[in-house]
C-alpha cells in the first residue's frame, strides 16, 4: 500500500487528487505525519516552494510527484533538492497519470540509486580526490616527510598524518608509496 500525503492546496484540487489516487486500491491518503509519496499540484513555482516542499519530504522520508502548470528551467535543481522524481504537466494530467506516477515513484528512486552505484563503481578512484588531497600526495613524491609537510602547508603535524592516511585510504592504496604510484601513473603529480 502506497501511502500518499498531499500539501496544502485549493480544497477543489485536494478533494480531486483525492478522489483520483484513491480509486486505485493500493493507493491511501496519509492521515498522520508520515507518508511514501508526496503529491504537489500547483501553478507556478519558486525556490522557496520547493524549499518548503522538500523538507516536508526529508521529514516523514518521501518523494515528491509534482504536477504543474509551469516550472521555471532554472528551478529544475530546486526540484531535484526537494525530493521531486516525477513532474506531471497539470494541464494534461489525469487519473491515470497521476496514479501511474505515484506507483512508480519509489521505484524510480530505487532506479537512482542503482544508476548512481553503477556510476560510482565505473568513476576512477582518484577522481575523489581534491587539490589538497594532490598537494599533500605531491610533497611526499618528493619525499618530504610529515613534519616537513606540516610546516610547508601550515598545518598541524598531527593534522598532516591524518589527511595523508586519509588520501591512502582514499586512493584504495596500502600506503603512501602506492598512493604516490597511482597518482603519479594518472599524472596528477
Amino acid at each position: 500500500m502506497i501511502r500518499v500525503r498531499l500539501p496544502e492546496a485549493e480544497p477543489v484540487v485536494i478533494a480531486g487528487v483525492s478522489d483520483w489516487l484513491t480509486s486505485h486500491p493500493g493507493i491511501t491518503i496519509a492521515e498522520d505525519s508520515s507518508a511514501d509519496v508526496v503529491v504537489a499540484v500547483e501553478g507556478l513555482v519558486d525556490g522557496i516552494f520547493f524549499d518548503s516542499l522538500g523538507e516536508t519530504a526529508r521529514r516523514i522520508g518521501a518523494v515528491v510527484v509534482l504536477a504543474l502548470d509551469n516550472m521555471p528551467d532554472d528551478a529544475l535543481d530546486a526540484a531535484a533538492r526537494a525530493g521531486v522524481v516525477s513532474v506531471l504537466p497539470r494541464a494534461t494530467m489525469d487519473r491515470d497519470r497521476l496514479v501511474s506516477a505515484v506507483i512508480e515513484a519509489p521505484r524510480l528512486v530505487e532506479d537512482l540509486g542503482e544508476a548512481l552505484d553503477e556510476v560510482r563503481a565505473t568513476v576512477h578512484p582518484l577522481a575523489v580526490l581534491d587539490k589538497r588531497d594532490v598537494e599533500l600526495l605531491s610533497l611526499v613524491a618528493d619525499g618530504w616527510d610529515s613534519r616537513e609537510i606540516a610546516a610547508k602547508v601550515s598545518l598541524s603535524h598531527r593534522t598532516v598524518v591524518n589527511r595523508v592516511q586519509a588520501v591512502v585510504r582514499k586512493c584504495g592504496a596500502r600506503n603512501r608509496v602506492e598512493a604516490v604510484a597511482q597518482v603519479a601513473r594518472a599524472g596528477l603529480v
